[in-house]
């Protein structure tokens, strides 16, 4: 699978979507939607409505994440808004702020 990165000096306002992995070193606001694992590196900074199957946060994200199959929240990450995932991991270090929705139902 091919892996799509948004550099650390780069910045997108609008909707991110595709089928690739996706690195975020950079900046987001708006929605990210992937078909493939998302992964914000700890200098990515999201202000965004994220969803993808795997969603692992190094960095800071404010917004709303869905995590089809799992949400990581890495040491030294920032997670300011609402999960909703079957699967959640908070590692020690990490900071989380909001609410945590483990229904795997669809709606």
């Amino acid at each position: 699978m091919a892996e799509t990165t948004i550099g650390p000096r780069t910045s997108i306002e609008g909707t991110v979507s595709g089928k690739d992995i996706l690195v975020v070193q950079g900046q987001i606001r708006g929605t990210v939607t992937m078909d493939a694992p998302i992964r914000i590196e700890r200098e990515g900074r999201l202000e965004a409505v994220v969803q993808g199957p795997e969603v692992a946060i190094g960095g800071t994200v404010q917004g709303h994440v869905v995590g089809l199959k799992k949400v990581e929240i890495l040491p030294g990450a920032k997670m300011i808004g609402d999960v909703r995932t079957p699967r959640i991991l908070i590692s020690d270090g990490a900071v989380f702020r909001g609410r945590v929705d483990m229904d795997v139902g669809e709606g």
